[in-house]
Parts: structure tokens; sequence; C-alpha cells
């Protein structure tokens, strides 16, 4: 049994992402042979460890080169025309597999890869755990009988039954283990030091009071409704922390940003994921990625943030210039609020709001991971 087994496990590759100021790069292989995957081609890397015997060879086109083969994938980030049912500006990304970066695609091919293989080996060892336990039962029921102890042909094959299933059920759950991209990324001080700051920042971030997903936005008619609010939301509460990402063993947890409306997002120095499920997960470079902060004066109508700054009120029914509407009686204020708005954006289709209770925490972490985005 375990040799059945043992057919369907690969061999998941180690990657390698490397930050310079020309980019970043993917290394796939092994030490002495290996694929260099940039923005101007692919590169094979051929060597003996240890004798300095080194040779590296341009073989293919990749990158810029190859983006006409996905021309019609490359567009603006998706909004919504406004229609009587639909909201007037909507946040939400493109398919997470037309948003990986040329030089990214063998890091998201193997991710994808070891995380197949992880199910698939999670089904073979609930098989395993079935037919250990039938065969255990069994067994059982035999010693009742005291067939098991009479007959020793029957106790042998029992025996070895249970042994083998046991060998595979270990096998499978080594293997388990080993189905991830093991990933490195080289950084110099500088940019390790700011990547430091930028965890701190986002450590800071993922405790505020209050986060919430923007999925979309509409323009609200104040004359009609009489209403102070030019805009109203649709937002939910969501999550920031780090985490490990299925199908990638890497020394530094990724900052997630968890998305109500699609992917979740995954921040790696240098690169940004947005991972929908098993087999639809995209990679950024993070040159690409657009990020922005912007103070959002909200109009809050739930409840009031311990860690948010109150900037002013207004009525629930105003006229134009923002006094109170004496024509209804039960006319309430409503405090408003300073939150912090971030924006993750690309050319790929990436486009994603988060809104923040503490302003400062949300301006903080987006000002330090421009500044290391800029280092690379």
């Amino acid at each position: 049994m375990a040799w059945a087994f043992r057919k369907r496990i690969k061999v998941i590759p180690g990657v390698t992402i490397n930050l310079s100021k020309s980019g970043i790069s993917t290394s796939v292989g092994v030490r002495g042979a290996s694929l260099t995957l940039k923005s101007d081609g692919v590169y094979r890397n051929l060597g003996l460890p240890g004798t300095g015997i080194y040779s590296r060879e341009k073989v293919g086109a990749y990158g810029r080169q190859g983006a006409s083969r996905r021309g019609g994938q490359r567009n603006d980030a998706p909004t919504l025309e406004p229609t009587q049912t639909s909201p007037d500006y909507s946040f939400r990304s493109a398919d997470p597999l037309q948003v990986t970066s040329e030089s990214l695609l063998g890091l998201q091919q193997a991710v994808i890869d070891a995380r197949q293989q992880r199910e698939e080996l999670l089904k073979d060892t609930a098989s395993i755990r079935y037919s250990l336990a039938s065969l255990n039962r069994v067994a059982l029921l035999c010693r009742i009988c005291l067939v098991y102890f009479l007959a020793a042909p029957i106790r042998r094959r029992f025996q070895s039954g249970i042994e083998a299933r046991r060998e595979a059920l270990q096998e499978v759950e080594q293997a388990i283990e080993n189905s991830s991209v093991s990933l490195a990324i080289a950084m110099d001080d500088d940019c390790r030091a700011a990547f430091r700051a930028v965890q701190d920042a986002f450590d800071r971030l993922s405790h505020c009071r209050f986060a919430w997903d923007l999925a979309s936005a509409s323009k609200v008619d104040q004359v009609r409704s009489r209403s102070a609010t030019p805009i109203s939301f649709d937002r939910s509460l969501t999550q920031c922390h780090r985490k490990a990402l299925s199908g990638i063993t890497s020394p530094e947890l990724p900052l997630v940003f968890l998305n109500r409306n699609g992917a979740d997002i995954y921040i790696y120095p240098g690169f940004f994921v947005m991972d929908d499920c098993l087999a639809r997960l995209g990679i950024l470079d993070m040159k690409e990625l657009e990020v922005d902060y912007t103070p959002n004066p909200f109009i809050e109508k739930e409840t009031i943030p311990q860690d948010s700054k109150r900037v002013g009120q207004v009525w629930e029914k105003s006229n134009k210039d923002g006094s109170r509407d004496r024509r209804y009686s039960e006319n309430r204020q409503w405090p408003v609020m300073e939150y912090g708005e971030v924006t993750f954006r690309s050319g790929s289709g990436i486009y994603e709001k988060y809104l923040f209770s503490d302003a400062e925490a949300a301006e903080s972490f987006v000002d330090l991971l421009l500044k290391f985005k800029n280092l690379i």
C-alpha cells in the first residue's frame, strides 16, 4: 500500500525571492541547477557546487516580452457602471490569476502545485485512517472469536496489514509537511530594517478597535433625502493579523488583510498575494502596487470607536447650509469621526479599500510601506 501513495508525492522546489534596485527576480530549483525568472527573460543556471564552475544562459523570453500573451487580462481596476440597482463605485479586484506579475509566475505555479498536492495527500490520509480503523475493528472481532490466536496465518496477515497502513500513514503525513514552497527572501540591511518598521506599524493597525472592508459606495441625493451624507459606503467588519499562507513556508509571517468581498491579502517583503482558494492565487511585484492613505470624515451611526477622533457632528436631516431641518421633530445629531482609508490598487486589476478607526495607525502603516517599496 505504501508504494501506491509514494508515486503521488512530488518534490516541491525551493524558491528564492531576490530584492534589488532593478526589481524582483525569482529563482526556482536547487543549488547547481535552477531557473531565474526576471522581467527581461528566463535564465538557466548550471554549476558544480564547491568548484566555482558556473554558467548562466538566457533560454527564453519572459516578463514584459511575454506580456502580449496575457494582453487581454491586464486592465484597469474594475468598477461597476452606475445603474438603479448597482453602486456608483465598486472596490473589487480582478480574478487573482490575472493580477500576477510576470517575474513571479514561477512562484505562483509552485505554490499552487504545493497546495494541490497537500489537498490530495489529506484525502489519502483520511482513506488510510479509515482503512486502518476498519482493519483494527476486524482484528478485535477475531480476537473475541479466538480466531486471531488459533490461526497463525490470519494473525500474521492482520499484523502485516496494520503495519503497512501505519507506515503509509507516516509517509503521507511527512509528505504533507513537505508540501509547501520553502521561500527564502534575500534583503540587504536597509530593506530588512524598513520591513521591520512596516511590521511594527501593521501590528498597531491590527489592534484598531474597528477595521472595515469597503465593498462599494453610492452617491446620496442630499436634496431629496435631506441628509448630510454625500456618499454611502457598504462596509463590513474585518480583521488584520499575521498568519502563514498555505503552500508557503517562510521565516517571515505575512501581513494579512481579510477580504469580505473577494480574495484575502497577504503582504510579504517585496510582493503582494491575493489568495482566493486552492488554485486561485495571484502574486504581484510590490513595485507594481499603488498604496494610498486618505483621511475619511465618516458620519458614524453605529458604535463610536474609542481610538478614533471626533471631528464634528451633523444633523440626520439638515438644510443646505448644514443647519437642523426643523420640520423633523425627532431629528438627531450624528458624530463625524475621522477614520483612515487605505487603498490597494494595481494596473493588473487589484482594487481594495479598507477603513480603520485609528487614522494615525493607518497613515503610519502606508507611509512606512511606501518607504520600503521605494528601497526595492
